[in-house]
């Protein structure tokens, strides 16, 4: 898949107007979300992307579902087929890639209310940021399909080839870096717990 067909998605104006819309000051959302106001401010200015986990605390503070940081348009049936060039991929600006450690693609960015949320990641290799440890609420699917992975869950480390799969709560610490000298790709599936939700209206959504 070449970059040149691949939209670029720019997060931090929507994080920001939404974070605004809720009259939520960047203090409260950090409060919530337990992310530093530098790091969120960074995120709100493209400076910086938000790994999937991040986007997932931010849009539970801001009551979405991580699908409403994706969505271009609203499907009238419960369907949605992503072409290969209409993947939405998360890439700040500039020299910020590198704060992010690795990249994702959204393959499903129409439907939000939804039990899952697909991902393209690709883990480029000798990244310190994608050895950072995550945590939120929800459960993680990650099959391998290319390169080899170090999947650590809750202290324990899983080595990841092609073809095998791993599947755990997201609660328990985590991350996940690239073993070998190429960028490693993985399919990522990613669920947010129902019972996380209260009394958020999108409840069904999930990451």
């Amino acid at each position: 898949m070449a970059d040149s067909t691949v939209h670029e998605l720019q997060l931090g104006a929507k994080l920001r107007r939404l974070r605004e819309d809720r009259g939520l000051a960047l203090a409260k959302v950090s409060e919530q979300t337990g992310l530093a106001e530098s790091q969120l401010a960074s995120f709100e200015s493209d400076d910086a992307a938000p790994a999937v986990g991040d986007l997932l605390r931010i849009a539970s503070s801001l009551g979405v579902s991580i699908g409403h940081f994706f969505q271009t348009t609203i499907p009238e049936q419960r369907i949605e087929v992503v072409r290969a060039e209409e993947r939405w991929t998360v890439r700040p600006r500039g020299q910020a890639g590198e704060s992010l450690g690795y990249r994702y693609h959204a393959l499903s960015h129409g439907l939000t209310e939804k039990l899952m949320a697909p991902f393209l990641v690709e883990v480029p290799p000798g990244q310190e940021a994608a050895v950072t440890r995550s945590s939120h609420d929800g459960e993680e699917f990650l099959f391998v399909l290319a390169g080899r992975v170090e999947v650590e869950v809750a202290g324990e480390h899983h080595e990841l080839g092609p073809g095998d799969a791993i599947y755990y709560d997201s609660r328990l610490p985590h991350s996940l870096r690239s073993l070998e000298g190429s960028t490693a790709r993985l399919l990522a599936c990613v669920a947010q717990d129902r019972r996380a939700q209260g009394e958020n209206p999108l409840g069904r959504a999930y990451r």
